[in-house]
């Protein structure tokens, strides 16, 4: 499986600031302009180290995850980029995320 890694970042989350100290918003894709609550999953819950972003129509929102390397995590979130047998993992630091890189390992999927 390919593993990337992210942060709550704009760089990888792709918001912006409307301006100086307003909230941030989507800087694109379907909800361009609309509010961002950064910080937080697809699914509501808030991110975290174990949370993965994967595609739910292939690994459901709950399913568990073992990635050699970052340990135990569970889906809890998704990403214009992420279909089929990729999956994203959560980091606090973007230097972490950027460190990680993009890997491919085998994952072990429990369901």
């Amino acid at each position: 499986m390919t593993v990337t890694a992210y942060c709550a970042c704009r760089e990888c989350c792709e918001w912006k600031r409307q301006c100086l100290i307003g909230p941030p918003v989507y800087a694109t894709g379907p909800h361009r302009g609309a509010r961002k609550k950064v910080g937080i999953t697809s699914d509501g819950t808030r991110a975290k180290k174990g949370v993965i972003a994967a595609d739910i129509t292939r690994y459901p929102y709950g399913t568990r995850m073992h990635v050699p390397g970052y340990g135990w995590g569970e889906v809890h979130d998704t990403g214009r980029l992420i279909k089929g047998d990729r999956i994203d993992v959560f980091f606090k630091s973007h230097r972490d995320a950027v460190a990680w890189g993009k890997q491919r390992l085998w994952v072990t999927v429990i369901r």
